[in-house]
C-alpha cells in the first residue's frame, strides 16, 4: 500500500522559513489583497480548511441555490408552457423533454472539456462568469415574456432552446468550479451546495403556485386581459432568478476576498531549492479518478439518471378528484397548480434528504451501499404508473399516494447524491480533491444527460 503524500499545507505548518517563503511569494505575486484580514500567510490561514464557519456554508448555499434555480425554473414553469405551446400537440408533448435534453447534453458536454481542463484550471473565475451569464440570459427571458408575446411558436420555441443552452453551460461551469472548491474545505461545505440546490428546486415551485393562484381571475376577462396579467406574472416569476443569483455572486466575491491565499495556495508546488513554482496543479486522469470512485460515482450517476423520468410523470399526472370544468376557480387540484405542486412536494423531499446528510451519524460512508441503494430506486417508475396519467385513471385511486411517491423519490435523491458527493474526498489523495469534485459533478451531468434521453422513451409509453 502506497504512502499518501504530504500535503503543501503541512509541509509549511512544519517549517516556517518555508511559510516565510511563500507570504514573500503571494505578497509579490499579488495574491494576497491588502487588508488586515488577510495581510499575511499565518498557520490559521493555512488550516482554515479545518475549520467551519456558518457565513462560509451560507455562501456555498447561496452558489447552490444560484446553480439550479435556473434549472428549476424551467421545470417548474411547466404548466407556462404548456400554455404557450397549446396551438402545436407535438411541442406541448416533447417540450419538456427537449428542455431536459438541450441542458443534460450541453452541461455534460462542457463538464468533459472542463474535467480535462485541471492544470491550470481557475476554479473561482468558473464559478464568477457563470453567476454572470445566468443574470444576463434570465433578465432577457424576463423580458420576452412580456415583448415575446406575440412571437410565434417555433421562432420562441428555438429561442427557449438557446436560453437553456447558456443556462446549462453556466451551471457547468458553477458546478466544476464550486465542488472544486469546497473538496478544499471542511466536507460540511459541500453539502452545503447541495442542499442550496435542494433550496433551488422548492422556492420556485411556490413562487409558480403563487404567480399561477394569482392570476386566476384573469381567466374569466378575455384572452387578451388574461395574457397580459399572466405574461406580467412571468416576467417577475424568471425576474427572481437574476435577484438570487446577483446575491449569490456578492456572497461568492467575499469568500474569495477572505479565503483567497487558501484557494490561491492550492495550485502551488515547491520546486527543487524549495522556491516556489508558479500556480499550477497536477493532471489527474479520469481513469485514476474513476478506479477510486467508481461506486460513488455510479451511484451519483444512476441516481440522477432515474429521476429525470419524474419531470416526465409530474407534468403528466393529474388529480384523480378533478373534473375539468367541475372545480371552483379557487381549487388547487386544477392542473395549472397540481403541476407545480408535485414539483413542490418532490423538492422538498429533496430538500429533507440532503439536510440529513449535514448529520454525520446519518451518512452512508460505504461506497457500495450507496450504488446498491441507487439501483433499488427504479422501483419508483413501476409505481408511478399506477398513478392518474393524462386524466386515463388510476390503478390506486388517490392524490396522497402520488404525492407520497413523489416525497420519498425527492428525499431519496437528495439523500444519496449527497452522500455520493461528500464521500468522494475520502478516498482521493489531498492533490486530488480539486479533480475528484469535479469529476463527481461529471457523473451528475452524464446521470442527467442519460436521464434526458430516456424520458423521450417514456413520453412514447405515456402518450
Amino acid at each position: 500500500m502506497t504512502s499518501r503524500p504530504v500535503p503543501v499545507n503541512k509541509i509549511l505548518r512544519q517549517d516556517e522559513e518555508r511559510a516565510a517563503l511563500v507570504e514573500s511569494y503571494l505578497h509579490d505575486h499579488d495574491m494576497i489583497p491588502p487588508s488586515p484580514e488577510v495581510s499575511e500567510v499565518s498557520d490559521s490561514d493555512i488550516g482554515i480548511k479545518d475549520r467551519y464557519d456558518s457565513i462560509d456554508y451560507l455562501s456555498f448555499v447561496l452558489i447552490g441555490i444560484a446553480m439550479l434555480w435556473p434549472w428549476n425554473c424551467f421545470l417548474s414553469a411547466a404548466a407556462y408552457f404548456q400554455e404557450r405551446f397549446k396551438s402545436s400537440q407535438f411541442l406541448r408533448d416533447n417540450f419538456q423533454s427537449c428542455i431536459m435534453t438541450t441542458s443534460t447534453i450541453t452541461a455534460t458536454i462542457a463538464m468533459i472539456v472542463l474535467s480535462y481542463q485541471q492544470k491550470h484550471a481557475k476554479y473561482t473565475s468558473r464559478v464568477w462568469m457563470a453567476l454572470v451569464m445566468n443574470i444576463i440570459n434570465f433578465f432577457i427571458l424576463a423580458l420576452t415574456s412580456i415583448v415575446g408575446g406575440s412571437w410565434a411558436i417555433t421562432p420562441y420555441f428555438l429561442y427557449l432552446l438557446v436560453s437553456v443552452f447558456f443556462s446549462a453551460l453556466a451551471t457547468s461551469l458553477s458546478q466544476n468550479g464550486a465542488f472544486a472548491i469546497s473538496n478544499l474545505f471542511v466536507p460540511v461545505y459541500t453539502q452545503g451546495i447541495m442542499v442550496g440546490q435542494a433550496i433551488a428546486g422548492v422556492l420556485p415551485s411556490i413562487a409558480q403556485i403563487l404567480s399561477v393562484v394569482s392570476v386566476e381571475n384573469s381567466r374569466r376577462n378575455e384572452d387578451d386581459n388574461g395574457k397580459e396579467t399572466t405574461s406580467a406574472s412571468s416576467f417577475v416569476y424568471f425576474l427572481t432568478a437574476c435577484g438570487i443569483t446577483a446575491v449569490s455572486l456578492l456572497f461568492f466575491l467575499k469568500f474569495y476576498r477572505t479565503h483567497r491565499a487558501v484557494i490561491n495556495l492550492a495550485g502551488l508546488v515547491l520546486g527543487d531549492g524549495n522556491e516556489m513554482q508558479q500556480p499550477t496543479r497536477r493532471h489527474v486522469p479520469l481513469l485514476v479518478l474513476f478506479r477510486k470512485l467508481h461506486y460513488l460515482a455510479f451511484a451519483v450517476f444512476y441516481t440522477f439518471g432515474v429521476t429525470m423520468m419524474f419531470p416526465v410523470f409530474a407534468s403528466n399526472i393529474v388529480s384523480v378528484n378533478y373534473d375539468d370544468g367541475a372545480s371552483a376557480p379557487s381549487s388547487w387540484l386544477r392542473p395549472n397548480v397540481y403541476i407545480p405542486f408535485a414539483f413542490l412536494i418532490w423538492n422538498m423531499g429533496d430538500l429533507i434528504g440532503r439536510v440529513i446528510c449535514g448529520y454525520p451519524q446519518y451518512v452512508i460512508r460505504s461506497p457500495s451501499v450507496l450504488a446498491v441503494a441507487s439501483i433499488a430506486r427504479t422501483i419508483f417508475i413501476p409505481l408511478f404508473f399506477l398513478c392518474n396519467i393524462s386524466g386515463s385513471g388510476a390503478v390506486i385511486s388517490s392524490d396522497g399516494f402520488y404525492m407520497f411517491l413523489q416525497l420519498w423519490f425527492g428525499i431519496t435523491n437528495g439523500y444519496i447524491s449527497s452522500c455520493g458527493m461528500m464521500g468522494s474526498e475520502s478516498f482521493v489523495e489531498e492533490d486530488e480533491k480539486e479533480a475528484a469534485g469535479g469529476f463527481m459533478g461529471l457523473a451528475l451531468n452524464l446521470g442527467l444527460a442519460a436521464g434526458s434521453l430516456c424520458s423521450f422513451i417514456l413520453v412514447g409509453i405515456i402518450q
